[in-house]
């Protein structure tokens, strides 16, 4: 049999609401020497069964099964698996627009690495832009890794591209991480490739609706993924020609955003958490000045009236205890 030409891996747990609909925004779109892999993390629900049911009915569906390991454990067996010219990695509740193949696959094959598209959400608004046609290597945006890796996240995502299979290899998703897993992926996969095609047009449709989704539940973990990641991004900007000024105003950029995010779960998110842990959590993201200021700029563009007057003044006066009590009446914890 001649090579595949692409391969796409779908993490399958617990999905059977959401995996036919997924499978065919891919198969009603994919080449014939493409293969879909579908693999079912243990789940409990009618997912294994549907799995095997779409591998009958099509032969470019691939099925493995396997015990719960978690969506990185997953992935990486799906890429063990691929044998594609190119690979690209799709949430068994998500889609892709229909176009996405013939758009991406030509200038993978006149040799660009990897291609990024547009995503949609459909929870709440994404406002980015992508720069159009081909450039010879991620170091042509520089001066712009803020905007890229930062604002819109475009480098990190792991939706947005279709890698050529060589670029990602000894590249796997590391299974002791619960967030920014598809960080490092990315990170590492990119540092391996040379020419990059961009298409502005959203080809993918992330449904993010979901109670189980990374923006619908309670993490406390963010503050120490950034920490455990920042190694990575310095690598990455080095090797892409990043100034040490550009650097060091993407990470603390970075260390902002993250403790805004985190502050905006802690602060949205229902979830049991001892006083003293939140009280802790919010004191560490209050610490930096740079981070202050980033939770500062969250809550007035998030609250209005006397919600953003307490919030405010309990973030520049850095009263953890009293952000962690409000928390605490709010989520009923």
């Amino acid at each position: 049999m001649s090579e595949l030409l692409l391969s796409v891996i779908v993490p399958v747990y617990n999905a059977a609401a959401t995996l036919e609909k997924c499978a065919a925004s891919v198969l009603d779109q994919a080449p014939e020497a493409a293969e879909l892999i579908l693999v079912d993390d243990g789940s409990a629900d009618d997912s294994p069964a549907l799995c095997d049911r779409l591998a009958a009915q099509d032969g470019r569906v691939r099925v493995i099964h396997q015990k719960n390991g978690g969506a990185s454990a997953a992935r990486n067996a799906g890429l063990a698996a691929a044998k594609g010219r190119y690979v690209q990695f799709v949430d068994a509740d998500d889609w892709v627009n229909p176009g996405l193949y013939d758009a991406a696959l030509p200038p993978l094959e006149e040799g660009a690495d990897v291609c990024f598209f547009g995503v949609d959400t459909l929870l709440g608004e994404v406002n980015e832009t992508l720069p159009a046609g081909r450039m010879e290597s991620l170091s042509d945006l520089a001066g712009n890794f803020a905007y890229y890796l930062v604002d819109t996240g475009l480098y990190a995502a792991l939706y947005n591209k279709i890698f050529r299979r060589t670029a990602l290899d000894g590249v796997r998703f590391d299974e002791a991480l619960k967030v920014n897993e598809d960080l490092l992926f990315c990170l590492a996969a990119l540092e391996h490739c040379g020419p990059a095609y961009f298409i502005p047009a959203a080809y993918y449709v992330c449904d993010n609706r979901a109670e189980g989704s990374l923006s619908r539940r309670l993490r406390t973990d963010l503050l120490d993924a950034e920490e455990y990641t920042r190694p990575a991004v310095e690598a990455f900007l080095a090797r892409f020609g990043a100034s040490e000024e550009e650097t060091r105003q993407v990470l603390l950029k970075r260390q902002g955003g993250v403790a805004a995010a985190q502050c905006a779960m802690l602060l949205g998110r229902r979830g049991a958490l001892p006083f003293g842990e939140c009280r802790r959590l919010f004191a560490r993201l209050l610490a930096p000045a740079h981070c202050r200021d980033a939770v500062a700029a969250w809550v007035a563009g998030c609250y209005t009236g006397p919600a953003r007057l307490v919030y405010g003044a309990c973030v520049r006066l850095r009263l953890a205890g009293a952000l962690a009590l409000v928390r605490s009446l709010r989520a009923g914890s």
